[in-house]
């Protein structure tokens, strides 16, 4: 078990409900162990323009080999054209931290 096979995937989303429901399928899905949401304001080129809005940001705490899978169920449910869907890779985690992660996550 290395902590480069682990990593943190990001989005962000404008209302709880979509961040809610891309939650709780991930969840469900055993495709993540754990997802963080704040509320976080954001500005951002989009069609010519400056905007600035509040969104939700989620961090998904999950298995590398789930990357794909994860983003396509974002993709589906996401409220956006273009949906932030980010992977950082976990460079160094406590052992039981990431052995929780494997134990929560289906089997790749």
């Amino acid at each position: 078990m290395e902590a480069s096979d682990y990593c943190i995937i990001t989005t962000t989303t404008d209302s709880k409900e979509n961040a809610d429901a891309i939650t709780q399928l991930l969840l469900e899905k055993k495709l993540v162990a754990c997802v963080q949401s704040t509320t976080i304001q954001s500005a951002y080129h989009w069609q010519g323009k400056v905007i600035k809005s509040e969104e939700i940001l989620l961090q998904m705490k999950t298995k590398r080999s789930l990357f794909v899978k994860i983003q396509t169920e974002i993709e589906h449910m996401h409220t956006y054209d273009v949906p932030e869907i980010i992977m950082i890779p976990i460079e160094g985690a406590n052992l039981h931290y990431l052995q929780w992660i494997e134990a929560e996550t289906i089997k790749t």
